[in-house]
């Protein structure tokens, strides 16, 4: 009787050592011998302010799974408005389904462009689809190629962005993001959103 019981404790040792455990960055963490697939980690639920950038060359290179505030000096609700233009880069995606988050905070119109790009413009696009209060406003591609040359970047025009506006982006392959404008102040018309070639150096213009 008492292997029986010692036979018992073992295996529920070891069933103990060998769980996984999940750190606070959200990165899976196992035992040898286990195998853990991360395959269904897209989002982090990660909060992240960006401050206003300080000039309109400056660029932010976004996350997958990370949602982001800006448009403020800070980037906090409440601060005082950034009147620079803002340009986000898309990381290259590694699956399908990786989402990012960005959230318009300033409380006036954003008074300059917002410009949306990613980090690997010879290979991968952006496919983007643009609502004002639910409203369908236009759509269209970016193109592959040179920043500054071909259409690589998406362009909003200046005060056409404000708080409570959203820009999702979600990977559609691992050469495509899909990015998903929802203005909800009225701002967004057609004409006010299109691709656009940028400047050579990564940023909107």
């Amino acid at each position: 009787m008492a292997r029986v019981e010692e036979r018992a404790k073992a295996t529920f040792a070891n069933t103990v050592d060998m769980e996984s455990t999940l750190d606070v960055t959200g990165a899976i963490t196992a035992a040898a011998g286990v195998v853990v697939s991360d395959e269904g980690i897209v989002n982090t639920n990660s909060y992240n302010l960006i401050e206003d950038a300080g000039d309109d060359t400056t660029g932010t290179t976004l996350e997958s799974g990370k949602e982001y505030f800006f448009g403020t000096t800070t980037g906090a609700f409440g601060a005082s408005d950034g009147n620079n233009a803002m340009t986000f880069a898309l990381p290259t995606p590694t699956r399908v389904g990786e989402k990012i988050k960005v959230t318009n905070t300033c409380a006036a119109a954003h008074a300059k462009l917002i410009g949306f790009t990613v980090v690997a413009e010879a290979t991968v696009t952006i496919r983007y689809v643009a609502f004002d209060n639910g409203v369908f406003i236009e759509q269209g591609v970016t193109e592959t190629g040179t920043h500054g040359t071909e259409d690589t970047m998406v362009k909003l025009a200046d005060t056409h962005g404000q708080i409570g506006d959203t820009y999702e982006c979600q990977a559609l392959s691992a050469t495509q993001w899909l990015l998903t404008v929802n203005g909800r102040n009225g701002l967004i018309a057609s004409g006010d959103i299109a691709v656009n070639p940028g400047n050579s150096g990564g940023y909107i213009d």
